[in-house]
């Protein structure tokens, strides 16, 4: 590939993982009868139990600021999380599952192991491609030009 062709690739490849990520997202949407995936994901992050911080949850989820405060918000409003100041540092809030979130993320990660959905996760060719992928954007970010 000459020089000329890179950044036509990069774009391409670019356009490729964003692809990707949408059409992952909307089929576990669809496979969990949700119209976006946060829910999910935040159940994940906080199924674990022990509560989660909202800088936890952010990390785990890539989900930030308001949009994840507005969902954490949702999903009290329908009984799947409650917050709970934590008693180890009282400036902190920590999100807990509920039980109805226990079993709704438990119907949730069922619906996916049927569809077959959850073999794409199963698959460490796939992850690892990935993290790839993002150790070298890393290192090249880094790179001296």
């Amino acid at each position: 590939m000459d020089d000329s062709t890179a950044p036509a690739a990069l774009e391409e490849l670019a356009r490729l993982v964003r692809l990707a990520s949408q059409e992952l997202d909307r089929a576990i949407a669809a496979c969990i009868g949700e119209t976006s995936v946060g829910r999910w994901h935040v159940l994940g992050a906080v199924a674990a139990g022990g509560g989660r911080s909202m800088s936890q949850i952010a990390e785990a989820t890539l989900l930030t600021g308001a949009s994840l405060t507005r969902l954490i918000d949702a999903m009290i409003s329908d009984n799947l999380v409650h917050r709970k100041v934590d008693d180890a540092d009282r400036r902190r809030v920590l999100v807990f599952p509920t039980r109805r979130g226990l079993i709704t993320y438990q119907v949730m990660s069922k619906a996916i192991a049927e569809s077959g959905l959850d073999l794409l996760g199963a698959d460490s060719r796939l992850p690892r491609a990935l993290t790839t992928l993002i150790d070298r954007v890393h290192t090249t970010e880094s790179a001296p030009v």
